[in-house]
């Protein structure tokens, strides 16, 4: 894989690949072209005479910015001086001065017309390009942000998005959940181990762990903020935040303080490790939080329409504030957003944001403690209240249509979570954040998986890009490459398997374990070892071996 993706960097292949839909087309390249500098013009100016584009359109320099791989240079798309919404190009310049990578709209079309005196933008909408004028509806307690586009000219309203994306220190301590009460006791939901609308404490304040966390010392009193995120509430209902001499904030589950200082805890560890793992200049503001959000409701959401942004968390079902699932994912929204703002666009798009958020989640729960990881939001889902998301699948990319943000997050965050722990969280968690930079509207997985492979090779010399290919292999997000076994990653290692209780099973050459439906890991087994049908009751179980395939097997006698 590394001698055959260098190849394709070197030959500059461009790719152009189409999203389900009308989605506006994405092209890419990676031309490994030397350059005097990192600067934006420079790489832009390679860019504009390699490629041909309508003349009519004006590319606007938005904003360059520096990660641990390069530098990334984004562009916008105007027409009649104003933008042409989701139509970006983004440009990426390692350290040594090579421009390495290209993403942007392939325009098929351009707008009939010059924009009307009212209007703000272009939107691409079922393969036309139609001038819009934005309007925001707004509501607060409990919060929305609704955003309508407008024809210019008619006035009907023809998109209609929801907005919301459903995330001086002093040290002092407090009592949380690492990362959730049944990894913590190795259960799963039922019995004693319960919600109970906050009431069970004898059962699950034990699983409490204290930890050190940063707080704000002004005036003789300890507040709950730092750096990385301050407790606020800006959402019904309205609880009070509290305020104290001694710096132990030291709660029951069942006080609202418990989800304040259990979110302002597990923010503050992600934020650190962003500078461990060299993408401290990512976050730059300390994210505003309200852990008793939308009246109640089982909610959460990422607000970007604030300055800065800020996370909500409902109280419904499981209080989410108390599963640091639901906290990483949301925090994963920020981050995404501060490496590639505004670029949530279109449908697969946005079930990609979600499958990455998901993929937060499992390395923030990894790093604790593996089992289940997963599955995702394993306090607060996979349970009466709601059944969760997993983070292993056996789907077919080139067989779905992606009809909703949550049809499919599963197909993109299997690769990545399987890959994470082969090689750890530290190495994946480099190399999706490394690939945020470049990350535009309307892309595809398979446009996200290649600036994935990309990063690796700036971050480690593309040591992981044979696994990482495997694993997007063997959901068909990218084709087997030249040297690999295509058995390996396609047939039937990937589809469902059908075996007899007393069968031998025929794949257990490679090491691995078999999940069961409640999220018990019901059998591993190390390469070679014979398993047989009858171990195990009868039914469904999700397999996941060492070398990346997972697939569905089903028991019966």
């Amino acid at each position: 894989m590394k001698r055959f993706f260098g190849t394709l960097v070197c030959l500059g292949w461009t790719f152009a690949l189409w999203g389900q839909g009308y989605d506006l087309p994405q092209k890419q390249r990676f031309p490994r072209v030397q350059l005097s500098s990192v600067e934006a013009t420079e790489a832009f100016s390679w860019w504009s005479l390699e490629h041909a584009y309508p003349r009519e359109i004006r590319w606007t320099h938005q904003a360059s910015t520096e990660s641990p791989g390069g530098w990334h240079h984004r562009y916008q798309a105007e027409f009649g001086g104003l933008p042409l919404h989701g139509a970006e190009l983004v440009l990426f310049v390692d350290h040594a001065h090579r421009l390495r990578g290209a993403q942007w709209a392939d325009f098929l079309t351009l707008p009939a017309t010059l924009p009307p005196s009212h209007a703000d933008a272009a939107l691409w909408q079922d393969g036309v390009w139609n001038w819009i004028t934005w309007e925001d509806h707004e509501a607060a307690h409990p919060r929305t942000w609704e955003r309508y586009a407008r024809h210019a000219l008619t006035g009907d309203i023809i998109q209609q998005r929801d907005m919301l994306l459903h995330a001086t220190d002093s040290i002092g301590r407090a009592l949380v959940f690492r990362p959730d009460p049944l990894v913590r006791a190795g259960v799963v939901y039922g019995g004693a181990y319960i919600d109970d609308n906050d009431q069970n404490t004898a059962v699950l304040d034990p699983l409490r762990d204290t930890v050190a966390v940063g707080l704000t010392y002004f005036n003789g009193l300890f507040t709950l903020s730092n750096s990385a995120a301050v407790i606020q509430e800006f959402d019904a209902p309205s609880v009070s935040i509290p305020m104290q001499a001694n710096a132990d904030f030291f709660f029951s589950r069942a006080a609202p303080g418990f989800e304040m200082t259990n979110a302002l805890y597990h923010i503050e560890r992600i934020r650190l490790r962003l500078d461990s793992l060299g993408f401290g200049s990512l976050m730059t503001y300390a994210i505003p939080v309200d852990v008793n959000a939308f009246n109640g409701l089982d909610n959460s959401a990422f607000d970007r329409a604030t300055n800065p942004p800020r996370l909500l968390f409902g109280e419904g079902g499981v209080d989410d504030a108390e599963d640091s699932d639901v906290i990483a994912h949301e925090y994963g929204h920020a981050l995404i957003h501060a490496a590639a703002p505004n670029t949530v666009n279109g449908t697969e798009r946005e079930c990609m944001e979600e499958a990455l958020c998901d993929y937060f989640a499992m390395s923030h729960s990894f790093r604790w403690d593996n089992w289940r990881y997963p599955f995702i939001f394993n306090w607060d889902g996979h349970n009466p209240f709601w059944s969760g998301r997993m983070g292993l699948s056996s789907k077919d990319y080139s067989q779905l249509t992606f009809s909703s943000i949550y049809s499919h997050t599963d197909v993109f965050a299997d690769p990545l979570g399987v890959t994470m722990a082969l090689i750890g969280p530290n190495a994946m968690d480099r190399i999706v954040l490394e690939s945020l930079y470049n990350f535009t509207s309307f892309m595809t997985m398979p446009q996200a998986a290649n600036w994935m492979l990309m990063a690796d090779t700036v971050l480690n010399s593309a040591q992981n890009a044979s696994l990482l290919h495997l694993n997007f292999a063997a959901r068909n997000i990218l084709s087997p490459q030249v040297g690999q076994q295509e058995d390996s990653q396609k047939g039937s290692m990937a589809r469902d398997r059908y075996c007899t209780q007393d069968q031998a099973w025929d794949f257990t050459d490679v090491g691995g374990s078999a999940w069961a439906m409640d999220g018990r890991v019901a059998r591993t087994w190390t390469a070679g070892e014979a398993v047989y049908g009858w171990e195990l009751p009868e039914g469904a179980y999700l397999i996941s071996r060492l070398d990346g395939t997972t697939f569905m097997l089903f028991l019966h006698p």
